[in-house]
């Protein structure tokens, strides 16, 4: 039994998006037929003129009309208005929205740049602005959704989709990032968080959240360098300062905590021996040449017996010294003159 066009549709629709990024849409040779009023088809309000009236676009679909959209910035300014009642006052959902309708490039440095609004302009009538400068200028919603589905993983479904990384470091990477990031700014983010690691002590998972944080910001500085979002960068630049400030990672509090770490080196061993001391030696390695005894002996031993200290040391010391002791039976009651005047005398010889 054959499929029911429901089905077909439904199907087409639950497939996974397949987009040829060499696949362009051109531009599309308008006719011109030599008005000198342009109608809204939203409103119906006549226009003597387009510019002021209506947005520009790059889209093909608006060459008939010399580049501009056929609905006034009033009405997309009302659409934007009524679009952010519907999403519940999200007015980046509303901003979305109206570049799926008319065919806007949408991206989120231009949108977050669009947030600054004078009181006399609409945010919409901004972000359409900013799309028609460099870097963003002459692309579309086409060039949305190619970058939303070739550069960025938004799924864990998505990182067996590239070649650049291996699947397994991808996942652990976006475990770790979170998703949202092309396999580039992933690689880019571990190279920084490598780069702080060599560079300062990062211990604790605060500190380590905090640094990954400013890496993430960094990127996103970098973005907005790129993307001329001059505002951006600066906010972001404030907020980068503050990450460090939290992680004390600051060149006065770096300088500071070097001074502090500058410790005679007696109380860093002990320190160490503190936190972590040196285990005992395994039998095998104990005392191979016996160093240990020879100092244990002759100096620590001869030391003591010389101060007539009775311990183990000078214990040991007498022991020691007896296996090259030679008894003299003679001499066993003599005093110490007695003795030396015969060892310098010969021996009795």
């Amino acid at each position: 039994m054959g499929q029911t066009k429901a089905q077909i549709v439904k199907k087409s629709l639950a497939s996974e998006m397949s987009l040829n990024a060499d696949a362009k849409i051109g531009k599309i040779e308008a006719v011109s037929d030599g008005r000198e009023e342009y109608i809204c088809q939203t409103c119906g309000k006549s226009y003597k003129r387009r510019k002021g009236n209506f947005s520009p676009s790059k889209s093909p679909i608006y060459a008939g009309t010399d580049g501009y959209l056929n609905t006034c910035k009033n009405c997309v300014d009302n659409l934007f208005t009524q679009y952010t009642e519907f999403f519940g006052g999200n007015e980046e959902r509303a901003i979305e929205r109206i570049c799926q309708l008319f065919d806007f490039y949408f991206n989120e440095s231009a949108l977050a740049a669009s947030k600054k609004i004078s009181e006399d302009r609409s945010r919409i009538s901004v972000y359409i602005s900013k799309i028609q400068l460099k870097p963003h200028i002459g692309k579309t919603y086409s060039d949305t959704l190619l970058e939303s589905k070739q550069n960025t993983i938004d799924s864990i479904d998505d990182t067996m989709d590239y070649g650049e990384m291996d699947s397994a470091q991808l996942k652990k990477a976006v475990s770790v990032w979170g998703l949202g990031f092309s396999p580039e700014e992933y690689s880019i983010l571990n190279d920084m968080f490598d780069d702080w690691k060599s560079r300062v002590i990062v211990d604790g998972k605060t500190r380590e959240t905090l640094v990954r944080e400013l890496c993430i910001i960094k990127l996103q500085m970098n973005l907005a360098l790129k993307d001329n979002s001059v505002d951006l960068y600066t906010k972001l630049m404030k907020t980068y300062q503050d990450t460090m400030k939290s992680a004390n990672l600051q060149p006065l509090q770096e300088d500071a905590n070097d001074k502090n770490g500058e410790k005679p080196i007696g109380v860093m061993i002990k320190m160490f021996e503190n936190e972590r001391p040196i285990q005992k030696c395994r039998p095998e390695w104990e005392d191979v040449d016996g160093i240990v005894r020879y100092i244990t002996v002759y100096f620590l031993g001869h030391l003591c017996k010389m101060l007539k200290i009775n311990n183990r040391y000078s214990s040991l010391y007498e022991e020691e010294m007896a296996k090259y002791r030679v008894e003299v039976p003679e001499l066993e009651e003599a005093d110490d003159e007695d003795v030396f005047n015969y060892i310098i005398g010969g021996g009795g010889e």
